[in-house]
């Protein structure tokens, strides 16, 4: 019988890092693989395939990958392989919110500057989980998956979740590293790495939270995660609940408005606001 292969999909700003440094740190180059980008310098969501495939080593010697980057079609290199998938999901708040303090701390440590929350979600597509999903493991190039319907997307989804091992919020995010550790004969008790309060320290960034945000952030919100919500609650949380769906056209001109926003966050982090 041969080895699992381990596959975990690192939806951002869901303690993924923490699990990859553990698995690094533990397995070592050859046993873990964290794929790279296809094309530096071209924009990714317009290939299907977006992870350089060349491994690290010998096939044979890879026990375990996650990252952003890699898809369903790295599988097909592993043909004699039991394949173990696994992702970590999250409340859309919490996550957006998470997103934003990261990128400001980030710009912050390379110089650049803040910018308001709701110029950074504007800048965002609707539902980023589930476009991460999307592009990312199923490898749809934005032409197909942009122009499918919600409820499209949300059935294509559910049939790719339901081909998961284990799907966990991220407060079950260790009890996760230990499922994949166990298997892999590692210790199963991960070190935190990439904290907020580590990003915190280094910047001095006071983090945005729930509290803070005004009114108007929060009618911005309420329009904007319908898909994510329900694969949070339905595979993560485990609840028995149906996808409601927003107005297509609101998201429709959500998306055309977004290249604007893009442009004023470029504009934005490098004078100000």
């Amino acid at each position: 019988m041969t080895k699992p292969l381990h596959l975990i999909v690192h939806v951002p700003k869901c303690a993924g890092r923490t699990i990859e440094n553990h698995l690094d740190k533990h397995l070592g180059k050859n046993r873990f693989w964290t794929p790279g980008k296809r094309f530096r310098n071209l924009p990714l969501e317009l290939f299907a395939r977006k992870y350089d495939s060349r491994p690290p080593g010998r096939l044979e010697d890879v026990d375990a990958i996650s990252g952003h980057l890699f898809g369903k079609s790295i599988e097909s290199l592993f043909p004699d392989r039991q394949i173990k998938r696994s992702v970590i999901l999250r409340e859309p708040t919490k996550q957006i919110l998470s997103w934003y303090n990261f990128r400001m701390m980030r710009y912050m440590s390379e110089g650049m500057k803040p910018f308001p929350f709701a110029l950074f979600v504007k800048s965002f597509p609707k539902n980023p989980t589930a476009n991460f999903l999307l592009e990312r493991w199923l490898e749809l190039p934005w032409t197909r998956h942009g122009l499918m319907s919600a409820e499209t997307k949300v059935a294509l989804l559910d049939a790719t979740l339901s081909e998961f091992d284990k799907i966990v919020d991220i407060s079950r995010a260790d009890e996760l590293c230990a499922w994949h550790s166990g298997y892999l004969g590692i210790p199963t008790h991960p070190e935190r790495t990439n904290t907020s309060e580590q990003w915190v320290e280094r910047t001095g960034w006071q983090p945005l939270q729930l509290r803070d945000l005004t009114d108007q952030d929060q009618k911005l919100l309420a329009t904007r995660f319908a898909i994510d919500r329900y694969l949070w609650q339905r595979w993560a949380l485990k609840q028995d609940v149906a996808f409601q769906p927003s107005g297509a056209f609101d998201d429709i001109r959500a998306e055309l408005a977004r290249p604007i926003f893009e442009i004023r966050v470029k504009a934005a982090r490098r004078r100000g606001w």
